[in-house]
């Protein structure tokens, strides 16, 4: 199982490179307003609607999740202002995925985190995935036969 959890910052006109430098970060994914992506698992080509710096950090071992994603949220408060500021130009969100084996997956936040996260001003959006389907294949299967 491989979790995440990532800085998006999206919108128009990003001075990508200038985001990287001043969060000195560098990005997983980039692309700007128009790039054209394709996507192997539904065989679509994806042409992206605005601008995208995205990083962050993989989590390989699940019982460190939480502590991996408190240094992540540590990590981005020491870039309070800037985040603050980039925030008024454009969307910031901290993305946490979990890919999970079992059907039950508890993620704990401490009031500490939840008001840092609060406090830089950020959205937080976290996708469960059950990797079930896609060791069985059922969820490409089914994409394929759409």
């Amino acid at each position: 199982m491989m979790n995440f959890v990532k800085l998006r910052i999206s919108g128009e006109d990003i001075d990508l490179e200038k985001v990287s430098s001043t969060l000195n970060m560098t990005p997983k994914f980039i692309c700007k307003k128009n790039d054209i992506n394709y996507n192997k698992i539904t065989n679509q080509s994806i042409t992206y609607s605005e601008d995208c710096w995205i990083a962050g950090i993989e989590i390989e071992h699940e019982e460190e999740t939480e502590r991996k994603i408190s240094e992540f949220i540590d990590l981005l408060y020491k870039n309070k202002n800037t985040i603050q500021q980039f925030s008024t130009m454009h969307h910031i969100t901290l993305w946490i995925t979990l890919n999970q084996d079992t059907t039950q997956y508890n993620l704990h936040f401490s009031k500490e985190v939840l008001n840092k996260v609060s406090d830089l001003g950020i959205d937080i959006d976290i996708t469960c995935m059950q990797l079930q389907e896609f060791y069985t294949e059922t969820y490409l299967s089914d994409k394929i036969n759409e």
